[in-house]
């Protein structure tokens, strides 16, 4: 119980944001690396990915896997200030040798396009991407992090974020993350 509290205050990324992968006996390794082909760290989100948008789960490219990752997941979550790290998306299980997580995934808990993949949900939402849909006028960082895990998760599809961000804090390798701003634009009367 005390741990979800510390995973709900803290958030995933603080969590596990020290997280990367290392070579073994002192080998060098090529780091994990997860991009997107719709934005980079440091960009805007694309109003694409958001409420005033479609409203869609965005692209990633993952690239060197490091081993024995098990499975994949990706966290998305806001900046709602030190106490506050709202999660909007939990997908894990996706198979270790995917090259590529496509735009739009379905709003469902599991995703047979994917591998099987879950997704979590808000306790009062459906599964899946909830697009981000922040204050007006003011800017809110939001970081996608992406996870190699040691294990696949037994969490069903459908499950509450917390609780999917909790076990994949738990299983993790290495993570990657890629962090971009979103203002949303004040509405004037016209």
């Amino acid at each position: 119980m005390h741990r979800r509290h510390f995973v709900r205050t803290l958030g995933v990324s603080a969590l596990v944001g020290s997280a990367g992968c290392t070579g073994q006996s002192g080998e060098k390794t090529s780091a994990f690396e997860v991009t997107s082909p719709a934005f980079s760290t440091g960009d805007e989100l694309p109003v694409r990915f958001t409420c005033d948008g479609d409203g869609v789960s965005p692209p990633f490219v993952i690239e060197r896997v490091p081993e024995p990752t098990a499975a994949l997941a990706v966290t998305a979550e806001y900046d709602g200030g030190v106490f506050s790290q709202p999660v909007f998306w939990t997908l894990w299980n996706v198979p270790p040798e995917t090259a590529r997580i496509p735009a739009g995934l379905a709003r469902e808990p599991t995703l047979d396009t994917l591998g099987g993949a879950r997704q979590g949900a808000r306790p009062t939402g459906e599964p899946g991407y909830e697009p981000p849909c922040p204050p007006a006028g003011q800017p809110y960082e939001h970081r996608f992090q992406v996870f190699a895990l040691g294990e696949e998760l037994s969490v069903e599809g459908g499950t509450e974020q917390e609780t999917a961000t909790e076990a994949i804090a738990n299983a993790l390798l290495a993570s990657t993350r890629l962090t971009v701003d979103y203002t949303r634009p004040v509405a004037t009367d016209g």
